[in-house]
């Protein structure tokens, strides 16, 4: 599904587990901008996670004591509780109950509260802390002779352990920070050029891959980061294919999903407090009135379009999480004003921001068992018969998901489309109730209007939507050259839709040709379902990539937190598509093609002196690399290149070819 609601928990993408706490007091940079591996292009041990999803000062239960203070000794005991064991040895197959005691410079292990210690482990000899699978809550905990696993309640404890452990082991320090990696351990050796500890599947892939030594040496942690990606998006892709994980597997990875899905709920009601906070703040007069500091120009911010060696600026603003939409009664955050001149650079960024609305609290549908889900997908559609009321007329496209048809309204001319889903082949139902949710309060001039959704005898779902006789963008641009003020047009009306989803706090995530329809008036509208696919034995090269993402912006490939403006990167690429005929790097191998995307920034045009000024400014305010530099859809409504649009009446040219095409 290509909607994706800001505050739907089921419609995020799956992510990695949480990176690992900074030691208090220290402002760590990036994983991803270490000035080390810039400059040399070594690490020992890269990290495979995003940013942390919990501030950097988070302590977890029971808030660790001040390290600096004078009352601090050895014996001072900073954490103790219950927690599940398993060690290595003789029993470590066995789980068993013990209490933990963690001291500043050991971690004891009792049989009660009340006994002696067991055993006892000095933190100057544990290597290693991370999250696993191993179970619901689990961190292993490594030393150079033996590896315990504890079982927590809930993230609040794993977290606690995990960041009062971790920042208080010698061997894990801030001087080599990078040692403290999740899911694998991988390294890059500068003089062989080879990874070291990488994964048989991982492996494979590279050595497929048109990705070489040089590009290994070039930028060893963008690789990793486009394989880890790469393997996550094809398994999320067989997964909504039914074909991915079996029934226990799928249930692990719901659990993983709700798992992160609390950590950043935690996360964003501090972040919606600090947004209120500073809202509040920006509205009361000053005491003093001073003087604005000059503002850097907005061209002076963009990175020069065509610079293939560009690299990625500072990290992008905090992200809007999906989460559940906003209520009515919710207090709203505006989002739709173009920041001034004056304040320009943190306009941008605050803009970003604050698409997070306050939410009431209600159970996620993420959360729920299958009956639920069912439940509750009852209470959304309607109880009428659509046989009934519709009449088939024929088949225009199918997939893993089901069939569309279009199909007229008995009594009237007025035709609908119509997407029949089999619900005992959809493996995450819950994606399709929070997307129908989602559809119901998006209506606008320049989306694909939902319009009804049935139950047909309990596991036959059918989704209404307005018919777009026109067809898809892709079609259209295969078979015409588009002219500047048709570009425009397009864009324009895009833009219009993007703005109306992202004041509504939802992100699309999957802006292209393929989900943006036109009718036959030459109205233009985005889409989630794939109404395009046609019935056809012709492949397209993009059909055969399995979903690489040629749209996705660089903070997506490399896995970092991102928000709205994704969806901008993704229009001026789709900008591209229009005027080259396919997105940047369509030619290359699938994993070679996101790694020029992690690594390039903004892609280098074929022809740069073909196009306006006006064009290829345009084109640079979607496509920067710096995000809180990247135009928001309120900004870009008021760009000079979108006043060329053409009227609706002159896209029919474009319908005309297509329909002598097919």
């Amino acid at each position: 599904m290509a909607f994706n609601q800001v505050t739907a928990a089921s419609l995020t993408p799956t992510r990695p587990a949480p990176q690992v706490p900074h030691r208090r007091g220290t402002d760590s940079p990036s994983m991803y901008n270490q000035s080390t591996l810039q400059s040399s292009g070594y690490n020992a041990s890269f990290s495979l996670t995003s940013g942390s999803s919990y501030a950097p000062d988070y302590r977890g239960i029971g808030d660790s004591p001040n390290r600096n203070s004078d009352a601090m000794s050895s014996y001072h005991v900073i954490r103790n509780g219950m927690v599940s064991i398993k060690e290595d040895g003789f029993a470590s197959w066995l789980w068993t109950r013990k209490w933990l005691v963690l001291k500043e410079q050991t971690l004891s292990i009792h049989k009660s509260e009340s006994a002696p210690q067991q055993s006892v482990i000095a933190l100057k000899d544990i290597s290693n802390i991370e999250r696993t699978d191993l179970k619901p809550y689990c961190l292993l905990l490594e030393t150079k002779d033996k590896r315990y696993h504890l079982a927590l309640k809930n993230d609040e404890e794993l977290y606690g352990w995990q960041d009062d452990i971790y920042s208080r082991s010698p061997l894990m320090g801030v001087s080599n920070p990078t040692n403290f990696v999740h899911k694998v351990h991988v390294g890059f050796d500068p003089v062989s050029g080879a990874f070291t500890g990488m994964p048989e599947q991982w492996s494979k892939l590279l050595t497929k891959s048109a990705i070489t030594r040089e590009d290994y040496a070039k930028d060893p942690q963008a690789v990793l980061d486009v394989l880890e990606f790469y393997t996550d998006h094809q398994k999320r892709e067989l997964e909504e294919m039914g074909m991915g994980m079996m029934p226990v597997s799928r249930e692990r990875e719901r659990e993983r999903e709700r798992e992160r899905e609390r950590e950043r709920e935690r996360e964003q009601e501090k972040v919606r407090e600090q947004q209120l906070a500073s809202v509040e703040a920006s509205q009361r007069p000053p005491m003093t009135p001073a003087k604005s500091a000059p503002a850097t120009t907005h061209a002076a911010t963009q990175p020069a379009l065509g610079a293939a060696g560009a690299t990625a600026g500072p990290p992008p603003v905090k992200p809007l999480q999906p989460v559940k939409k906003k209520e009515a009664q919710a207090p709203a955050i505006a989002v739709t004003g173009p920041a001034d001149d004056d304040t320009k650079g943190g306009g941008i960024a605050a803009a970003a921001a604050a698409l997070e609305k306050p939410k009431e609290k209600e159970k996620r549908i993420s959360t729920m068992t299958e009956v639920q889900i069912m439940e509750k997908l009852r209470t959304v559609v309607s109880k009428d018969d659509p046989k009934a009321l519709y009449s088939k007329i024929r088949k225009v496209g199918q997939g893993a998901s089901g069939h569309v048809y279009v199909a007229k309204l008995i009594g009237s001319d007025k035709k609908v489309a119509i997407k029949e889903m089999d619900l005992s082949h959809q493996p995450r139902k819950e994606l399709i109730v929070n997307e129908i949710l989602v559809m119901k309060e998006s209506q606008h001039p320049n989306i694909v209007n939902f319009l009804e959704s049935y139950l047909v005898k309990n596991n036959e779902l059918w989704v209404v939507m307005e018919f777009m006789e026109g067809g898809a963008l892709t079609d259209i641009i295969e078979n015409n050259t588009l002219e500047e003020d048709q570009i425009s047009s397009i864009s324009l009306e895009t833009c219009r839709g993007l703005c109306h989803l992202h004041s509504q706090s939802i992100i699309h995530r999957d802006i292209k040709s393929d989900n943006v329809l036109l009718d036959a008036e030459g109205h233009v509208k985005i889409t989630d379902f794939g109404f395009c696919a046609k019935l056809t034995d012709q492949k397209s090269k993009r059909a055969t990539m399995v979903g690489t993402p040629y749209w996705m912006a660089p903070e997506v490939v490399k896995q970092k937190e991102y928000g709205a403006k994704v969806d901008i990167w993704s229009l001026g690429i789709m900008a591209i598509e229009m005027i080259e005929n396919e997105p940047p790097y369509l030619d290359e191998e699938p994993l070679k093609a996101l790694y020029l995307i992690a690594t390039n920034g903004t892609p280098t045009l074929k022809k740069p002196e073909a196009l306006s000024k006006e064009l290829k400014d345009f084109l640079s305010v979607c496509l920067c690399v710096d995000v809180r530099s990247r135009a928001n859809a309120s900004e870009l409504l008021k760009h000079e290149f979108l006043e060329k649009a053409c009227p609706s009446s002159g896209l029919a040219p474009l319908l005309r070819s297509k329909a002598k095409s097919s």
